[in-house]
This record gives C-alpha cells, structure tokens and sequence, in this order.
C-alpha cells in the first residue's frame, strides 16, 4: 500500500522531468538546425584592400587569431603609414605578457613590432567585456576607426555587441570587420565533425541571448 502511494506521489515529477528533458532535447535541435544563422556575415573587408584604421583589434579567445592579426598589422606596417595602427590584443588574461604575445607571432612579425605598437589588454573575460575595454582606450586615445577580428562564427556576435555598446556609450567609432579562418572546419561544414558542432551551437545561443534578450548598459 504504502509503495503505491509512493508510487503514484512519483509520477507527476517523472512526468514533469521528462517533460523538461523532451523540451531541452526540442531546444538543442532547433538549435543545430538553425545555429548556422551566425556564419550569415559579409565582412566590410576583403583582406586585399585595407581600409585606414587607428587599430587593428584582435579578440583573442580563439586559436590562430593572434598570428592573423600580427600579420594584418605587419601589412599596415609595409605600407608605411604613419602612423601605424596600433595592433589592439583583448582578452589576453591577466597572466599574459610580451613574451606569451610575441610567441604566438610570425617571425617577421616580431622582427619589427615594437612595445608601443602594441596595446595588450588582460583585463575582459568575454565579448561584452571586450567591448567596452576597447571604447573605453579608445575614448582616452581618440581612435575613430577600427578593424575587428575574431573568426568566423564569432563576429556576427562580435559586431552587434561592439557597435551596440559604441551607440549606448556615446562613442563614435567605426567597426571595419574581417574574419581569420583558423579553425579546423570551414563554416559551411562546421556540422561535419563534434567541435564544429559544439562550436557554432554554443556561439548560436549565445547569439539569441545578445541579439533578443541584452540590453547594453550605457555606463562603460
């Protein structure tokens, strides 16, 4: 008698848990069918025709940006405009150091880049963070153009946030844009192995809570 009851005080917590559990699985695939939304970018620069900027700035949480970055900024350099774009490094951590920045560089790149071409920012720890680091430097420096990079499945994200924060912040900036394709699948076959999918999924949700739910606070 007393197992029935229990029994039956069970099912509707079974019930509500697979509930929950069928509603995070419905949630998870419409989500892989349509996380490839955030590869839906065009880029304002080609990588042949570099616009004139204050900064190159590299969001550096994902691999082999760094070095494309250093070599966008050594293109820069080889012009011989003057002066030349700062090369802007964000989210580095706070344990990084030139050495750790220089390491991760073409060796062309570190036979010529000095300190002062460089800005090594290791305070933010996400995209938002990143943002606003970034307008605050170059409020106090007076840049007015600036070419973001990050990869591909990133800066969909990436420019909504930088140019939201930029408009609520009172900062005129411009946000030129190009993608590094350093990982291990391209964009258009990011379902073809786990880590693509892991990848472009996680950045998909991410993406939904920035472009419907964020506000951007005004104080940066």
């Amino acid at each position: 008698m007393i197992k029935r009851v229990f029994s039956r005080s069970l099912r509707p917590l079974l019930f509500a848990s697979s509930l929950l559990g069928a509603l995070g699985c419905g949630v998870l695939l419409l989500a892989f069918v349509l996380a490839g939304e955030i590869y839906d970018y065009q880029d304002s620069v080609d990588g042949v025709h570099l616009p004139p900027i204050d900064a190159v700035v590299c969001l550096a949480g994902g691999r082999g940006r760094i070095a494309g970055a250093g070599d966008i900024w050594y293109r820069y350099y080889e012009a011989g405009l003057k002066p030349t774009p700062v090369l802007y490094l964000s989210g580095m951590g706070p344990q990084s150091t030139w050495s750790v920045l220089t390491g991760q560089l073409r060796r062309g790149v570190r036979d010529v880049i000095q300190h002062e071409n460089v800005v090594l920012e290791t305070e933010s720890f996400n995209t938002d963070a990143n943002a606003r680091w970034l307008l605050r430097y170059a409020k106090e420096r007076g840049w007015r153009r600036i070419l973001l990079i990050t990869s591909p499945y990133h800066m969909k994200r990436a420019h909504y946030i930088f140019e939201r924060l930029s408009e609520a912040g009172g900062i005129p900036i411009e946000i030129q844009t190009l993608s590094i394709f350093q990982e291990p699948f391209e964009p258009g076959e990011w379902h073809s192995n786990l880590h693509g999918i892991r990848v472009t999924v996680t950045e998909y949700l991410k993406w939904i809570h920035y472009r419907y739910f964020w506000v951007p606070d005004r104080s940066l």
